[in-house]
């Protein structure tokens, strides 16, 4: 397959070989983080932004707000009588 339709069309040790030694079918590079999620982690509950925190917490996992208490358990009905 031509260049044209490298990502569908290639193998992955072509593109590894055409990206390494052409600079050609390299897989697009991931946007960078938004937010360090370093900078400032042992403050983070009063530092970080509302949006920093969301981002963190889905992303590396940190800054994620105390998760809610799970419900309490149901409350058991008695047994009907038995006859």
């Amino acid at each position: 397959a031509g260049f044209a339709n490298w990502q569908a069309g290639w193998s992955e040790p072509k593109k590894s070989w055409c990206c390494t030694k052409m600079g050609r079918g390299c897989m697009p590079k991931p946007p960078p983080d938004p937010f360090n999620c370093a900078v400032d982690f042992m403050t983070w509950g009063t530092t970080w932004s509302a949006a920093k925190k969301a981002w963190c917490c889905q992303h590396a996992g940190r800054g994620c707000q105390q998760p809610p208490a799970p419900p309490a358990p149901p409350v058991p009905h008695p047994a009907p009588p038995v006859r």
